[in-house]
């Protein structure tokens, strides 16, 4: 077991493990809402939502796969469809394919996708879901920022316990990414136009 964690981590951060580590690491921070189909209506559960990916594959400028945690923490306030204020959570592994914008710290487009797949957990009254997750991501310029907006459809296969929910969390991108952007003076090209 130990000799596969090692050949893993030796594939995905090559020698300089750290350097390596930023160029792969990306993560964005924002609020997400979760769309809860029950009897006859959708209720709502809203969260603080942090979403951190590494890129596996990571060599090309404006396409990378990487894996990530799309994570929701948040709560559920009683309404008329489920009538209970509860704790909300939301933790899915995807791994996604990403194109254009905030793909790799190379990246050189005003506007990217991203489509990836899964497995989720889910924390609700009724207990812990889980099942499939499906998502997918569309990232750009906001003023003088970058942003990803993402849905997410979560197929609870625990009979009894959570939801099926449609998800929509909008986040602003951050870290290492922008760093060569900077240095190559090129995010003036996109201030200028915002």
């Amino acid at each position: 077991m130990k000799a596969v964690v090692f050949l893993f981590l030796a594939f995905v951060f090559p020698f300089n493990g750290h350097a390596q580590f930023l160029k792969r690491f990306r993560h964005s921070v924002g609020a997400a809402a979760h769309f809860i189909p029950f009897r006859n209506g959708v209720s709502t559960a809203f969260g603080g939502f942090y979403d951190p990916h590494v890129n596996i594959i990571n060599s090309f400028t404006d396409f990378s796969l990487s894996a990530g945690v799309p994570l929701t923490l948040g709560v559920h306030v009683e309404d008329g469809f489920i009538p209970e204020t509860f704790f909300y959570a939301h933790v899915p592994a995807v791994l996604e394919a990403n194109i254009g914008h905030y793909s790799t710290h190379k990246f050189y487009s005003d506007i990217g996708m991203g489509l990836g797949a899964g497995y989720a957990f889910q924390v609700t009254n009724l207990g812990a879901g889980h099942g499939p997750v499906f998502t997918l991501a569309a990232r750009s310029w906001l003023f003088k920022g970058s942003i990803t907006l993402r849905y997410m459809f979560h197929l609870n296969m625990a009979s009894g316990s959570g939801y099926d929910t449609h998800n929509i969390a909008l986040a602003v991108n951050m870290g290492n990414f922008f760093a060569k952007l900077r240095n190559d003076n090129a995010m003036e090209k996109w201030q200028r136009f915002k």
